[in-house]
Formats: structure tokens, sequence, C-alpha cells
């Protein structure tokens, strides 16, 4: 399987240095361009996905329809509610002074564990993990290789989703483009293999990470 893991392009969130989460807020201007551009590099290298999936927020889906309207599957997109953005509870929608402000005992707390377990309302690192492996488990399960598969999600969950990929129990920081592109191949018939199968590296391999080489273009 072929599979190909996008950010969405920049919302007004993004713009305004806001926690989204599960906010649901929509394309900027300069998003839309960046998703038209994602679009064109896909036409222009010949890539068609078999199957497309994205978060149903708006910001997401919206990336994934504008840049795959340049490959004629705008009406191939099926929406997935475990893309979504991880739920960042009392914080969705709010700036760190906004936070610090209204919230102060809990944002130092925060800003030495990062830990959103203590935030009201927020998603447990248990339940992004287990959401990231269900995701991951159906992609594997329901695609054969011969599959070209484009997910188009959030940020902070797919930092999950790689951690998944690799088998890492620890969670990497990694500041995700908006429209950043990461390719994998996955042999989906040897992926459960065991033993000395884990060295062989072409079971599992990352073709290209965090990539926005598309935004330069003209």
């Amino acid at each position: 399987m072929e599979l190909r893991i996008v950010r969405h392009a920049e919302s007004t969130g993004n713009a305004a240095g806001r926690w989204q989460g599960r906010d649901d807020t929509q394309l900027t201007d300069t998003g839309r361009e960046q998703a038209s551009k994602l679009g064109k590099s896909f036409k222009a290298e010949g890539y068609r996905p078999s199957h497309i999936y994205a978060s149903p927020l708006s910001r997401t889906f919206d990336t994934a329809r504008i840049a795959s309207a340049q490959i004629g599957l705008e009406d191939s997109i099926v929406r997935w509610d475990d893309l979504m953005e991880t739920d960042v509870g009392i914080f969705s929608g709010l700036n760190w002074e906004d936070i610090e402000s209204r919230y102060p005992e809990i944002a130092v707390e925060f800003a030495e564990t990062r830990n959103m377990d203590i935030v009201e309302g927020a998603e447990t690192l248990t339940e992004k993990r287990d959401r990231a492996q269900r995701v991951m488990d159906k992609l594997i399960a329901d695609h054969s290789n011969g599959d070209q598969v484009l997910v188009v999600s959030h940020g902070g969950i797919m930092q999950f989703f790689f951690a998944q990929l690799v088998g890492s129990n620890r969670i990497w920081g990694l500041s995700v483009r908006n429209t950043g592109v990461f390719d994998f191949s996955i042999d989906v018939e040897k992926w459960h293999l065991d033993g000395p199968a884990l060295g062989n590296v072409n079971v599992a391999r990352i073709n290209r990470f965090n990539d926005v080489r598309h935004l330069e273009a003209d």
C-alpha cells in the first residue's frame, strides 16, 4: 500500500495562533491557494489515489476537496471521524495568552509537562493513542498492496499516527507544515510479521516526510 498522509492547509485558527482542536475553523485565502498547489502537484506527478479519506472538519475536508478537484476526484472523499484533530477541551479557540489569563494554574503545569490529561474536556493520551491505533489498523486491514491511499488530517493527531507507524511508545514532537506531505510504502501482507521480518526495510519505507515543495511552485 502506498500511504500518503497530508495535513490541512492554513486555517483562520492557524493564522490567528489559536488552539483549534475540534473548533471548526475555515481555510484562509492562503490556505485555499495551498490546497490548490497541493492538487496541482498531484496532477503533475500523475498521482491518482484509489482511496481518499479526510477529517470532516471544514479546514481538512475543504483541503482534500480543493486538492482532489485538480485530478477529478473531489467526489471520492470519504469523511472519517477518527481523522479529526485531537480534542483540546477548554483550550479550544484560545491563544496561549488567553490560556494563561483564564487558566493560570493549568497553564503553568501544562507548559512544564505538556500533559493534556490535566486540561478539562481534552482527549487523554490513552484516547489519542487508541484512536491512532484504530486508524492504522483499519488502513492496513482494508487495503491491499496495490492501493494508493490519501489521508488528509491534522498536525496533532498525525504525530500519533506516525508513532504507531514506526512502533514508538513515545510521541515525538513535530511541527507539521500546512499541506505537508508524508509518503509511506507498506507491505500490508507482511506488516504483522515478527522476528527477522522487522529488519526488512522493504516492508515499511518512508519516502517523503513533511514535504512542502509544492508550495514553492509558481
